[in-house]
Order: C-alpha cells, then structure tokens, then sequence
C-alpha cells in the first residue's frame, strides 16, 4: 500500500473496529478487549474522541478512505508534554508497512503540532510483534512492571517504550 491517511473516526467504522475485540489473534494483545465492548460503548468511544482534547484518535484509512485502524495519542499532557501512543491494524493489512506510516504521521503530529517532548507505550510482554516493531521503529525501552496485568487467565509483564523528541527528526516530510 502506497499511501494512507489519518481522519477522524466516523460511526461507520464500527464493523471494522469490532474485529478488534472479536478475533482473538487481534485481542489477545490488547488489555481493553478483557471487557465487554459493545457496539453503544464503541459509538461513545468514537464521538468522544471528536471533541477530546486530551485523547486523539485518528482511523488510518487508505487513499479510498477504506478504515484499516486505528493510531493514537493518549492521556496527551500539555504541561509535561507527553502522550501515550497506541496502534491497531486490521489482519488482513499486517505486513504492509502501515504502521510505520501512521507512526510515522502521528508522531510528527505529537511532537510538531502538540509540541510534545516524550510519546510513550507500554505493550503486554508477550506480544512480540508489536515490541518487534516498536524497537525497529526506535522506541527505547524504559522498564517492565513484573506481573501486572491478568489477561486470559495469566498474570503478565507489562513493558514501557517511550521515544523523545530529540530523537525524532521533526522537520522531516512525511510522504507516507
């Protein structure tokens, strides 16, 4: 896929987003699927997030507007300028080098527009390709919390990435 774009979330993009709670390849890696997500909470979440300035979520769509996922800034700081980042892609689009587009994007928007000094994650232990791409990408590890999640009847790691904006090039074009 050559080119994508971030949007806002449109109520239309449910059936898509559904996929993420429903495929367990999908939820497993994720700490919201553990609760009940239905389709009323899933509107709530997307018009919230057309008037949240704290959170911004935008879909990664392709060039004919088709919703691929979803890329975030979370929990966004102003005055310790820094947010949580989060990403989810549909299956059937792994493997296509989105993620490093919307990253990409999100992060020049983080870091240029919202001015941020630090964009963080934190990511289950156990979900290698996630962390697999979160450190090719350049995220630097910061630390693990031992056992401290309950997911899927195991207690698991939880492992904090963070990338600083010094260490991103904000005056670079981003074509994707």
């Amino acid at each position: 896929m050559n080119k994508i774009r971030l949007r806002d979330l449109k109520i239309s993009d449910i059936d898509y987003m559904r996929e993420f709670v429903e495929n367990d390849e999908i939820s497993k890696n994720f700490v919201f699927t553990r609760y009940p997500y239905s389709k009323e909470k899933m509107i709530s979440f997307i018009k919230s997030s057309w008037e949240d300035k704290n959170n911004v979520h935008y879909a990664i769509t392709d060039e004919n507007d088709n919703y691929i996922g979803t890329v975030s800034l979370k929990n966004i700081n102003y005055i310790d300028k820094n947010a949580e980042y989060a990403i989810v892609i549909r299956k059937k689009y792994w493997g296509q080098k989105i993620a490093l587009k919307a990253t990409d994007k999100i992060l020049f928007y983080g870091f240029n527009t919202l001015n941020l000094e630090k964009i963080y994650l934190n990511v289950l232990s156990n979900n290698i390709r996630a962390i697999n791409f979160y450190e090719k990408y350049g995220f630097k590890k910061e630390g693990v919390f031992k056992n401290h999640i309950y997911h899927f009847g195991k207690y698991v790691d939880m492992e904090w990435y963070a990338f600083f904006k010094d260490d991103f090039n904000i005056t670079k074009e981003v074509k994707s």
